[in-house]
């Protein structure tokens, strides 16, 4: 929530040759704005994992890694995790909010006291180690949430542990000679998956580019902890898998120092 910090952001930069980079128009605060970043072009992200640009519309989506609350409490609410989509820069809410918008409650450890949430389109940042702006951009909801229970709203995604990761828009515009060509059905849908829950969802959206349904994309394969997913220049989509084993790389190299 610190417009004068780059952490918990998604930067638009533009590489230069010599080592430096230069900043494009359009990101969220403009150059010289005071306690503000101009590389910033999302804020509000707790875990942006996987960001991916539509080819078509230029726009963003990502994965957001949330937190862990089975259920609303006094102080707290049910935690998250995210897909997003953003059409322009913009500020997507964490620490302030989750999910569609829903607002954490203010908590004074000093006194020990709970206080009423910030206002999503007016959000305020008071926190006493804020070098940044007070008020802060209206805040956009999620474009798809889920918890770790059952979502109404999108049941398709299942219930357990989750971890969005995200992945890539497809076009069959930008494989002009794939040898394996992906059926006209999946033009413009986002296929995206979750490390935790093993599937890869295809996503449609309408003209306006709103969130219209999901189904799952080969259900009959569930990739074991997917932690990258692209298109290669073949147009073949490639998916990383991390495997069921977690840290065993750190514990071959204790086993090797005993």
């Amino acid at each position: 929530g610190n417009t004068n910090d780059l952490r918990g952001k998604i930067l638009r930069i533009h590489p230069e040759a010599n080592g430096t980079y230069t900043i494009p128009e359009e990101n969220l605060f403009p150059k010289g704005m005071a306690k503000t970043r101009p590389e910033i072009y999302v804020m509000g992200d707790r875990n942006p994992w996987r960001p991916s640009i539509d080819s078509k519309t230029g726009w963003l989506y990502w994965g957001e890694v949330g937190p862990d609350a089975t259920a609303d409490t006094k102080t707290t609410r049910t935690g998250m995790d995210e897909l997003n989509q953003a059409r322009k820069a913009g500020y997507f809410g964490w620490p302030y909010f989750i999910g569609e918008n829903r607002g954490y409650p203010y908590y004074d450890y000093t006194n020990d006291s709970v206080h009423g949430e910030n206002n999503p389109a007016k959000p305020v940042n008071h926190s006493v180690n804020n070098t940044g702006l007070t008020e802060l951009p209206p805040a956009l909801p999620a474009f798809i949430s889920y918890p770790y229970g059952v979502s109404e709203k999108f049941p398709e995604v299942g219930t357990g542990s989750r971890c969005a990761v995200g992945g890539p828009i497809y076009h069959v515009a930008d494989f002009k000679n794939a040898k394996r060509p992906f059926p006209a059905y999946y033009e413009g849908k986002w296929l995206a998956t979750d490390l935790s829950r093993g599937w890869i969802m295809s996503i449609t959206m309408n003209d306006k580019g709103d969130y219209q349904s999901m189904e799952r994309f080969l259900p009959s394969y569930q990739p074991i902890e997917p932690i990258d997913m692209k298109f290669g220049p073949d147009g073949d989509l490639y998916v990383l898998e991390y495997g069921s084993n977690w840290f065993m790389d750190c514990l071959g190299v204790r086993l090797d120092r005993r």
